[in-house]
């Protein structure tokens, strides 16, 4: 009972994965048993569907834990959380759809396998951005790039290097 109210970890969503995946197998080899009796063969057209079924609820699964794993790192202060993604190397370059994101720069080849879009940043703070009435946050490169096109009033500055 304490349980249902214990945010799920990665672990767990990877576990349940994991059964699912069990699952799947278990569901494959009885339509293989089926086919190879004569008289069931024709009983095991289902199963395909079942089995197919089962494999897209494991892969949903295996993108949760993605998206849990990048929703945990934004809550590392050394981690940008502004709550959507930049291109790390040209700011507000991204579009996406089907669960993919990609720059749009012409320059730019990266993608991403998730909705970037649509989840907390999460890149190394890099800067700080001070609004005109004073209030900051920190954020990376690609977001403090952004700020400093659309800003009025304000300062995005950077800072000190941690590495030499």
């Amino acid at each position: 009972m304490a349980d249902e109210h214990r945010d799920p970890t990665p672990a767990e969503l990877r576990a349940l994965a994991a059964d699912v995946e069990g699952l799947e197998q278990r569901i494959l080899d009885v339509r293989a048993r089926l086919r190879a009796n004569e008289e069931t063969r024709d009983t095991a057209f289902r199963l395909d569907d079942a089995a197919e079924n089962v494999r897209r609820g494991r892969e949903a699964l295996e993108l949760t834990v993605g998206d849990l794993i990048r929703t945990r790192t934004a809550r590392d202060p050394k981690l940008c959380g502004v709550p959507w993604g930049v291109c790390p190397e040209h700011g507000n370059t991204l579009r996406g759809s089907g669960g993919r994101t990609w720059c749009t720069d012409p320059a730019c080849s990266r993608s991403w396998g998730y909705d970037k879009l649509g989840t907390a940043c999460g890149e190394p703070v890099t800067h700080t951005v001070t609004d005109a009435a004073g209030a900051s946050f920190l954020a990376c490169r690609g977001h403090a790039m952004d700020a400093e096109k659309r800003l009025e009033g304000g300062t995005v500055t950077a800072l000190p290097s941690t590495t030499n």
